[in-house]
């Protein structure tokens, strides 16, 4: 698990497939079902109160990545209300400095120094994970309007 907190409104969170075990990643309601057990659960310590949108990027090699975007306060309670919307065929890419470790049998993409490459056309992630680090969502809409295949 990997937290980052950017301000009081984005908190950004990695949970690793071995947090969760019997769930299948390529459903929605278990990832909505597991997503909102974990937030209640950690919602004290990441001090989490109001109205929430959770983006939910999910990969079945490494886990799901949770965007928690704070709408609305709740001055009142200690209440979370969430809307969680999962993710399930958006890709999620690996960027690194180092392109002999990425696999030559794919595309790879090219920008501002770094090389980008399709986590699941990666057989040994787990391997090369601390060289990089995993980009989705608008970070990745951005690289692919913006690199070159290469």
């Amino acid at each position: 698990m990997r937290i980052e907190i950017v301000d009081k409104r984005n908190i950004y969170i990695f949970l690793n497939s071995a947090y969760f075990n019997d769930i299948d990643l390529n459903s929605k309601e278990d990832i909505i079902f597991v997503v909102k057990d974990f937030i209640v659960k950690y919602k004290k310590k990441l001090n989490l109160r109001g109205f929430y949108k959770v983006k939910v990027y999910a990969n079945s090699k490494v886990g799901l990545f949770l965007e928690i975007i704070r709408i609305d306060d709740i001055e009142i309670s200690n209440n979370v209300d969430l809307r969680v919307i999962v993710h399930l065929d958006d890709k999620i890419y690996f960027k690194t400095e180092e392109y002999d470790i990425l696999p030559k049998n794919s595309p790879i993409y090219y920008l501002d120094n770094n090389f980008y490459c399709d986590l699941d056309s990666i057989d040994n992630i787990l391997n090369i994970v601390e060289f990089g680090q995993f980009i989705y969502g608008s970070k990745a809409i951005d690289m692919l309007d913006n690199s070159i295949v290469i």
